[in-house]
């Protein structure tokens, strides 16, 4: 029969093996249990600061110069040529008609950027040209930004950028641009005789395009080529 006291381990240590000890924090009380403690607060964050909550905004703001330079270079070049086309050429009239600088000016940087900012830059210029010319409802973006965005489709996926793709979107738009034309004279003046119209109208608008569509494409290359260092 076992005589050993209730308490007493029933499997003794081996004299040889030196005692166990439970590792305890300096200060803990020896018979406190030892299994880890549940916080009951996990989980729940506890509220910011007010420098916090600003330094985690600041931080979380991401600006990108890229987007916002040539924003600028689309906006100055807008500019320059509207103002261009609406006080120089309004006097000195090549084929006596008034060449349309915006709509190569927005070929060129949908072959550049692509269709989004082709697409954007038309109803920019759209809207600056016809707000030059004391037009209260801007029609031109009807046609500028398919422009744009076509043409920058057509760049990515089924033609290089280069003089004959050039010179091929300049023809195909600025005959779009002669059509339309039409369909606001005939529009405006139901009377209008499409011979008259295509004599004095539309063969001169087309080919005062196409002669001087080569500033904008020169300038929108040139330009987006300069800011490329400062971009990055």
């Amino acid at each position: 029969m076992d005589r050993r006291n209730p308490g007493q381990n029933p499997y003794p240590r081996n004299p040889g093996q030196p005692p166990q000890r439970q590792n305890r924090a300096p200060g803990q009380h020896p018979h406190r249990n030892d299994m880890p403690r549940e916080n009951p607060a996990e989980g729940e964050r506890q509220p910011e600061t007010l420098f916090e909550k600003f330094h985690g905004w600041r931080l979380g703001i991401s600006i990108e110069i890229e987007p916002i330079i040539r924003a600028l270079v689309c906006l100055v070049l807008i500019s320059f040529f509207a103002l261009l086309q609406t006080t120089l050429f309004t006097r000195f009239q090549p084929f006596g008609a008034v060449p349309d600088l915006m709509l190569p000016l927005v070929v060129a940087v949908s072959m550049i950027a692509r269709e989004k900012w082709g697409a954007v830059t038309g109803l920019a210029a759209a809207f600056i040209i016809e707000s030059l010319g004391g037009a209260s409802v801007t029609i031109l973006s009807l046609l500028y930004m398919p422009v744009g965005y076509i043409c920058g489709l057509l760049t990515v996926y089924y033609f290089r950028d280069g003089f004959a793709v050039r010179a091929l979107y300049t023809g195909m738009t600025a005959l779009a641009r002669v059509l339309f034309s039409l369909l606001i004279l005939v529009l405006s003046k139901p009377s209008v005789s499409l011979p008259d119209a295509a004599l004095y109208v539309m063969i001169p608008e087309f080919f005062a395009t196409v002669a001087f569509s080569l500033l904008p494409h020169l300038a929108v290359k040139y330009a987006f080529r300069l800011t490329e260092g400062k971009a990055k």
